[in-house]
């Protein structure tokens, strides 16, 4: 509902007056999505979990026991974390991304029995899979973006009057359906066609990036940034040449072509790794300016299918990152608009 204080117009977001089930509706029709969850079982080794998440094309499954009970989610990010730090519960430490030991290289290389234990052990390793959050279909949308605006990458939603009909709705699904509704919200034409760099959508912060020459282990390793007080993590990383130009994107997503087999491949330097993992090669990274307009940017993500858009200078710097506009940061800025507000002042 609309918010307000004292005398003030009351808030008026992109969602009020929508429901969830105006977003399930939208993805039964763009995705002809029947409402049935594909999950894996907790006893399911990890090697099934990766090769499910491959042959779906996704990032995550939801985890359940033997009675269909839904118990938590695994990530790419959680089997990443399993496979390049042997044990799994390693203090992780800077040394640990900088360089690798020979107990390191013996460790990861020879740990074939991870891809056979259970995949139900690894969930909880990055704290979004620890629990599911669930919302029902008749539950305002603003709780849904708020919950997406605020980092989390995915939302289980059950429908009411079906209570079998499950949906995983993630980032992606929600900015497209977003997107979809864009022309019936005259009020942020304005906020559309303003550049990136006057809506303070990036956010001034070091960039970690990924030489492509290191080996690729190091750069899976990067990803995960937990530590004794900190529990965060990247969902990508810039992978740069020796001059620090762009040149490619690491994201867990690449471990999902990941066998027993195939763990002497972590040793490969990331440029050789992503040309022989990546479908058709080392893809080209998506990129912009801050002279971008927000819509054109919205579209490229969009049409592009990725996760987020790395940032690059003026001139000479034109090929080095500076910064990252990801789907959390787009989602940010739609929660908290104030569609009142778009002709008082300058977004």
């Amino acid at each position: 509902m609309p918010t307000t204080t004292g005398s003030e117009k009351p808030k008026v977001t992109f969602f009020d007056g929508l429901k969830v089930k105006n977003l399930v509706s939208f993805m039964v029709k763009e995705y002809d999505h029947s409402g049935e969850l594909f999950t894996i079982q907790k006893t399911a080794t990890v090697e099934a979990a990766l090769k499910e998440l491959k042959n779906r094309n996704v990032l995550s499954l939801p985890v359940c026991d033997d009675e269909g009970n839904i118990e938590g989610v695994i990530s790419t990010l959680d089997i990443v974390v399993a496979v390049v730090f042997a044990p799994i519960y390693t203090r992780y430490d800077e040394q640990a991304t900088s360089k690798l030991t020979l107990n390191d290289l013996k460790s990861v290389t020879t740990n074939k029995a991870l891809f056979k234990s259970q995949v139900g052990n690894l969930c909880g390793i990055n704290e979004e899979s620890r629990k599911v959050e669930v919302f029902w279909d008749d539950d305002d949308l603003s709780e849904v973006a708020n919950k997406l605006s605020r980092g989390f990458h995915r939302v289980l939603v059950k429908v009411r009057e079906e209570p079998k009909k499950m949906y995983l709705v993630s980032q992606t699904d929600f900015l497209r359906y977003i997107h979809s509704q864009i022309q019936s919200q005259p009020g942020f034409a304005k906020c559309m066609s303003q550049p990136l760099g006057r809506l303070n959508l990036i956010e001034k912060k070091r960039i970690i990036t990924v030489d492509e020459t290191e080996r690729v282990v190091l750069g899976f390793r990067k990803l995960w940034q937990g530590g004794p007080v900190f529990d965060w993590s990247l969902s990508a990383l810039p992978v740069v040449d020796s001059k620090g130009e762009l040149k490619g994107t690491l994201s867990g997503s690449d471990i999902r072509g990941m066998t027993a087999d195939k763990l002497n491949d972590l040793m490969l330097s990331v440029r050789h790794f992503l040309r022989k993992h990546q479908p058709g090669g080392m893809r080209v990274p998506e990129q912009v300016t801050l002279e971008m307009p927000f819509s054109k940017a919205l579209k490229q993500i969009i049409d592009a299918g990725v996760h987020r858009l790395w940032v690059t200078g003026k001139d000479k710097d034109k090929n080095k990152v500076t910064g990252v506009l990801s789907l959390t940061d787009i989602l940010y800025k739609f929660a908290t608009f104030d569609l009142n507000q778009h002709h008082a002042k300058s977004v």
